[in-house]
């Protein structure tokens, strides 16, 4: 049986949860952390979305994140995924996946279960270990919350402003979870929320897909928007690429079975692409007219010193327009 496709929109709050490969250990000391929280913090920013609450345990973590405009959740994950997999198996000497293939997302009915899903992740340290202190966790984002100084891609204000803005009432709030047990409605393992719920959702599903509808042209009318920006941003970064090889940027952008200098701005384009926009491969293969997989080029990229240089020079320049 196959497994129905993921509700991926805007504008909406997940609960996304991800698990190792046979509960192997995938964090194991502050290093681990600190370097899966840049990663979080670059792909959340990128694709514009929230992130309300994390916990990071030993061989899984919670995310309550956000979306934006972009419904690019799918992608988000696989961009988080895929980075922090890399380093760890680089640091640790492994090879293959350390995540299982497909994480488990929860579209969340935000006025009933936002503070309850926030209480949910935050004790989860206690759930899985009862001598756990939740609230000097360092994997969890609990500590901020309650002492303040949270990184910038962490977003608290909403959640504590339904405590006046007062740490000392969250952290009683999460007090009495302990308690009082969080029951969080689970409907169609799709949905935190109950069936008047889903079926909003696939109302909302339903007239995006119909052609005429109010909501479908709004949605068409924001990506045309996106699409623009994007393709404004990709010339900015086509334009530097050029400019830096002394080659027109039809010839960077187009260029067929490109060799030499031609090649290697190729090569360079398409590792820039993937670094600064939020394009799936497949977008970067159509904005460039390439049938072949963008990972070929990326490895020409990360395997030539010369061209990682470049690669890492030219990703410091400012390509929004500004």
């Amino acid at each position: 049986m196959s497994r129905p496709k993921r509700i991926d929109l805007p504008f909406s709050l997940y609960h996304v949860i991800s698990r190792t490969n046979s509960g192997d250990i995938a964090f194991h000391d502050r290093r681990d952390q600190g370097t899966f929280f840049d990663y979080l913090s670059r792909y959340t920013e990128m694709f514009q979305y929230r992130i309300h609450c994390y916990c990071l345990m030993e061989n899984h973590f919670h995310l309550l994140l956000e979306s934006h405009e972009r419904a690019m959740l799918s992608e988000v994950m696989h961009r988080l995924l895929t980075a922090y997999t890399i380093y760890f198996n680089h640091r640790y000497g492994r090879h293959g996946h350390l995540f299982q293939g497909r994480f488990k997302s929860y579209l969340v009915e935000k006025s009933e279960y936002l503070l309850a899903l926030s209480r949910y992740i935050h004790l989860n340290p206690i759930h899985k270990n009862t001598d756990c202190n939740a609230f000097s966790y360092p994997g969890s984002s609990l500590r901020y919350y309650i002492k303040g100084g949270e990184p910038a891609f962490l977003y608290t204000k909403e959640i504590l402003s339904w405590f006046r803005n007062e740490r000392k009432r969250y952290a009683r709030f999460v007090k009495e979870g302990l308690v009082e047990k969080d029951k969080l409605e689970i409907y169609q393992q799709r949905f935190i929320g109950g069936r008047a719920f889903a079926r909003r959702i696939y109302q909302r599903l339903m007239h995006q897909q119909k052609k005429g509808t109010r909501s479908r042209k709004s949605l068409e009318k924001n990506r045309e928007r996106l699409r623009e920006e994007d393709e404004n941003r990709a010339g900015r970064i086509v334009k530097s690429v050029a400019e830096y090889f002394g080659i027109q940027p039809e010839l960077v952008k187009k260029g067929v079975r490109a060799g030499g200098a031609t090649g290697k701005a190729r090569a360079i384009l398409i590792a820039l692409l993937r670094n600064q926009m939020p394009w799936t491969g497949r977008r970067i293969g159509e904005y460039l007219g390439i049938k072949r997989e963008i990972y070929y080029y990326l490895r020409k990229v990360e395997e030539n010193k010369n061209l990682t240089q470049v690669f890492k020079a030219l990703c410091n320049v400012n390509y929004d327009g500004v």
